[in-house]
């Protein structure tokens, strides 16, 4: 009776290693994380691109509008 466990652990090992090298091939057929991912990630840029154009306007405007206008023509150096 002993020798009949001993034979039903090493099927049971044997269809777990099967198993284990038939998911790799299965997952590969589906999305990688990366792949997931990257929409978020693109939303993410342009978000900050927008937000850093936006301030970097701003402080052009800033610039521009509360420029001191007694330093027009002043020579420099």
């Amino acid at each position: 009776m002993r020798s009949l466990g001993i034979v039903r652990a090493r099927a049971a090992g044997v269809a777990a290693a099967a198993l284990g090298l038939v998911a790799p091939v299965l997952r590969a057929g589906g999305e990688t994380d990366l792949q997931e991912i990257s929409p978020l990630v693109w939303v993410m840029l342009a978000i900050s691109v927008a937000g850093a154009s936006i301030t970097f306007s701003f402080l052009v405007y800033a610039l521009w509008k509360f420029r001191d206008p007694t330093t027009k023509g002043r020579r420099y150096g």
